[in-house]
């Protein structure tokens, strides 16, 4: 399914490009210093950027494009989509790395206790602060981040960007505050899916046998219990990793961090520029579609009952 999956995406992404409003041309040709927009002007700038061709010739010089590895050229910069990705992703794949594993770490962790502590005030303080991570939009929890300390302490985690290699100190003081908005809001749902899971496994027969030949409730817990119930949580970490490369796109440019989410939304969007656009989308949308492949692969190797033929 990877292969129909990439190439109805394509289409789409091809055919909302074409109906979005606005006009690259109109926009290149504004920047060139043209005063009376008419329209020979924009036939002109509309032939040299090759938007003059039919839409099927386009769409398989898009994909050409792809298949040579460029993604295209920018409309605007004349560099190849796959030059400016490679700048940015590695900033957009350290920030949904922090996110996802501060994601897993607390929404596995606080499921499993507030399993172990059902309907205790531990369970229901543990609930409610799932309930709240998930309900809360990321945009508001970052503005809110950003102008309350500023407001009251003359403070603001907004700071200048250093990529990781070369001030990791910098780089992490500004990654921090969008990662852990973003690692809460992701870790709910796996929180309430590893409850959810716990306490069904719990009641299962084979852990009450564990418990009663006198194994350690560490044992029972870690090796009995909680590998068994990691299949859904598994399913629902690689959504949240989907998820996080929506929430990414947010928080790059409420904090200003030169990612993917940026190049796309403010760069290249806003100047309708069409192979900048669909390259970025294409490219995540195959990201996406990786995600999911490694998620079913990674099923046989926690739970040896699946099997693949």
């Amino acid at each position: 399914m990877v292969i129909p999956t990439v190439l109805v995406t394509s289409g789409i992404i091809f055919g909302l490009m074409r109906i979005v409003p606005g006009d690259a041309a109109e926009i290149i040709a504004r920047q060139e210093g043209e005063v009376n927009i008419t329209k020979e002007v924009l036939d002109r700038v509309r032939a040299e950027l090759g938007l003059d061709k039919p839409l099927p010739i386009q769409y398989a010089q898009f994909w050409r494009d792809v298949f040579n590895g460029s993604f295209g050229v920018s409309l605007f910069t004349k560099r190849t989509v796959m030059s400016q990705i490679g700048e940015r992703l590695p900033t957009s794949i350290e920030l949904i790395f922090i996110a996802i594993l501060i994601s897993a770490v607390w929404g596995i962790s606080v499921g499993v206790i507030a399993s172990l502590k059902q309907d205790t005030w531990i369970d229901y303080i543990f609930r409610s602060f799932a309930i709240g991570g998930l309900s809360v939009p990321i945009f508001w929890s970052g503005i809110l981040i950003i102008v309350i300390p500023s407001i009251l302490i003359g403070w603001t985690p907004l700071e200048k960007y250093y990529p990781l290699t070369e001030n990791p100190l910098a780089n992490l003081k500004l990654m921090i505050f969008p990662a852990v908005i973003l690692g809460v809001n992701l870790g709910a749902p796996v929180m309430r899916m590893t409850r959810t899971m716990m306490l069904e496994v719990l009641r299962q027969d084979y852990v009450r046998t564990a418990k009663a030949k006198g194994l350690a409730e560490r044992v029972v817990i870690l090796r009995h219990s909680l590998r068994n119930a990691l299949i859904p949580v598994i399913t629902i970490l690689g959504l949240q990793v989907i998820l996080g490369i929506g929430g990414t796109l947010v928080l790059e440019t409420v904090f200003n961090i030169p990612g993917m989410g940026r190049l796309l939304v403010v760069t290249s969007l806003s100047r309708r520029d069409y192979p900048m656009v669909q390259g970025i989308t294409l490219f995540i949308a195959m990201g996406v579609v990786l995600v999911n492949l490694i998620i079913d692969l990674t099923y046989g190797m926690i739970d040896p009952r699946v099997r693949y033929k």
